[in-house]
């Protein structure tokens, strides 16, 4: 009894350090930080250290007016739910992008195909994102920009993108 009555008190003190509540190996990525960064991604198309996230293709003017850049969420709306909007006098219709809808999407491009294609994974977001193709390779809509971005901003932004309810 005696000796956890002077643990306490050193702990106490601060002469015994306190453990961490939650401690990651040296090197591991915090994965709060990752959802950040593809929020942030998301919302600016720059990542958390500030760096511009580059496109190609997407609709007339690049997205570009009166000092706005091209962003996911000036299309997909800041849920991630889509829908039908104006940009540049041209009509849009924008997909649902949360994680559960573009799952229950995977197979729409295909009798059968998830079934063979299993779960929407990184790999189908990248093919989505960078070649601006459905898993099945599919060309998506001509208004999807292609973004030239790190597999760490694009698994950030999908991680994000799984975390919306």
């Amino acid at each position: 009894m005696r000796f956890l009555i002077l643990a306490l008190f050193l702990t106490a003190c601060g002469v015994i350090p306190r453990l961490p509540i939650r401690s990651e190996p040296a090197g591991t990525k915090n994965e709060d930080a990752g959802v950040a960064n593809g929020e942030r991604i998301y919302f600016t198309a720059a990542n958390s250290r500030g760096e511009r996230i580059p496109y190609s293709g997407g609709p007339p003017f690049g997205g570009m007016m009166m000092g706005s850049y091209l962003t996911c969420a000036a299309c997909h709306g800041p849920e991630a739910r889509g829908g039908t909007h104006v940009m540049h006098m041209q009509v849009m219709d924008a997909p649902d992008i949360r994680y559960a809808a573009l799952s229950a999407e995977a197979g729409e491009h295909g009798a059968g195909e998830m079934e063979e294609h299993g779960e929407y994974d990184l790999e189908d977001f990248r093919l989505a994102v960078v070649e601006g193709k459905h898993p099945d390779g599919e060309p998506l809509n001509r208004n999807m920009p292609r973004w030239q971005m790190s597999d760490e901003n694009l698994a950030d932004l999908f991680d994000y993108l799984k975390a919306i309810p």
